[in-house]
């Protein structure tokens, strides 16, 4: 049994001036209000009591079962007394007062009630709104569920609601596809929604009528344990080849119970599990691929028979091992992005140790952040990187007794950001670097500008600077 409660994200001002159970009280049920509103039918209001008396609205919610009276939320609105009066006499007297009161909005004709929170004491005020369409004429299902909505407020009203086991705060909402169910006193099923019962009978359940909640699909587990009122549970169970998600609410009296067939849900969340370790395993066998090809390119490297040769090959294995870098962080995250920053670092850390060698005396640096690219951006800009890297040491700072390769990243608002820059006594006044013939510009030119469609800059202004500009599609956002 996979047991979890479903929590809501509610941002609300509460007074500094409650006692800190009375800030719990009202945070707890303002993250159930949507779900007060969706069973009530009701356009519904949390006011709580300033120092002078007057209510202040600091949560509200309004049904997607049902037509809102108003038209605009009320947040952060102070209630007029004149237009208001069940809440404050609900305020001042302790007790639920229900609306009679006729009054239209948009066309709408609504009642209102009141109901105290805090006990003897109050020190907030539930609001509801109810459309006259659907207090005068409710159907069964309605009026089953505006029932359980009084008695949810029942106990939400005098303290939080608290999870049966670890007695956090516990919150949930209910959605299209829930079920709702009734448990009487007697733990025997009072009322089945229509998709309550066709979620059991999919379960294996041919007939709910008057069944024990015990003998529900994981009914004991998830239903029976919950018994004390104002505690509740959330509960996964598998029964039949189904996984039911069960929240259970007790009340005064019996309890009440959402319950959603989620058999679909886990299903493809099981079957993107899948795809995501297939993709995992697939960049970690392409990595060790690149690896290989690396090591037989060192060891040809070795037996080559001239500088130039020998060279070359090294700087074949910068490329391959440049690429196995993004494939080894694909390999370990959790979709088709990485940090670009520390791909880069990673990869221009491998190029300075493999020319340690040929230049002892030079010092290269990486600053800078970038975020999240995709693997495609990455793949490429790692290559760039690798080869203004391997250029600046060989052609920038080789040859001195000391030298300093920059490595810069940033990111702005729609591009990716690289600069490369060396200290050197730059590039030569006769030398063209958007048309010479080296190699490696030749492939940092190709990758920039046909494959990531960016731009490429060169300054000569102490030292040399490459600087990259990469653009950013929507689906490049950094995290």
């Amino acid at each position: 049994m996979l047991s979890y409660n479903r929590r809501m994200d509610t941002d609300i001002e509460i007074p500094g001036t409650l006692a800190a159970p009375a800030r719990d009280h009202l945070a707890n049920f303002a993250a159930n209000l949507q779900l007060v509103a969706d069973m009530a039918y009701g356009d519904v209001a949390l006011a709580v009591a300033g120092a002078d008396g007057s209510l202040r609205v600091i949560a509200d919610a309004r049904p997607i079962t049902a037509v809102a009276a108003l038209a605009v939320s009320r947040l952060g609105q102070t209630l007029a007394a004149s237009e208001e009066p069940e809440a404050y006499e609900a305020l001042g007297s302790g007790r639920t007062v229900r609306g009679e009161r006729r009054r239209t909005t948009r066309g709408i004709s609504y009642v209102t009630s009141a109901y105290p929170i805090g006990g003897e004491m109050p020190y907030a005020v539930f609001v509801e709104n109810l459309a006259s369409q659907v207090a005068e004429a409710p159907g069964t299902m309605e009026t089953e569920f505006m029932r359980l909505a009084d008695d949810l407020l029942g106990v939400l009203s005098i303290s939080p609601l608290r999870d049966v086991e670890t007695a956090a705060p516990f919150a949930t909402t209910r959605t299209a596809g829930d079920g709702v169910m009734r448990i009487g006193p007697d733990g025997a099923l009072v009322y089945a929604s229509p998709n309550a019962v066709t979620i059991m009978k999919l379960a294996g359940v041919e007939s709910v009528r008057g069944a024990h909640a015990a003998e529900l699909p994981g009914g004991g587990l998830a239903i029976a344990r919950v018994a004390e009122p104002g505690t509740a549970a959330a509960a996964e169970v598998e029964f039949a080849g189904r996984s039911l998600l069960y929240r259970t609410i007790a009340l005064e009296r019996g309890a009440f119970v959402l319950v959603e067939d989620v058999t679909e849900a886990r299903r493809r969340e099981q079957e993107l599990k899948v795809k995501e370790t297939t993709i995992r395993e697939v960049h970690h066998r392409v990595k060790n691929n690149l690896q290989t090809i690396a090591a037989l390119l060192r060891l040809q490297a070795r037996r080559a028979q001239s500088d130039n040769e020998r060279r070359s090959l090294s700087e074949a294995v910068e490329r391959v091992t440049s690429m196995a870098v993004v494939h080894e962080m694909l390999a370990g995250a959790s979709d088709e992005r990485v940090d670009f920053a520390e791909v880069c670092r990673t990869v221009v850390e491998q190029v300075r140790r493999g020319m340690a060698g040929e230049s002892p005396g030079v010092t290269v640096m990486t600053e800078g952040d970038t975020g999240y690219v995709s693997a495609a951006v990455a793949t490429s800009l790692s290559l760039v990187a690798a080869e203004l890297v391997h250029n600046a040491i060989e052609h920038g700072v080789a040859g001195r007794p000391a030298g300093v390769v920059t490595v810069s990243m940033r990111r702005e608002p729609d591009e990716v950001v690289l600069q490369v820059h060396d200290d050197g006594p730059g590039m030569p006044a006769d030398v063209d670097p958007e048309s010479g013939g080296h190699l490696g510009l030749a492939i940092v030119r190709t990758l920039v500008q046909d494959d990531l469609r960016g731009t490429l800059s060169f300054s000569r202004s102490r030292g040399t600077a490459v600087t990259v500009r990469v653009p950013l599609g929507n689906g490049e956002e950094g995290r």
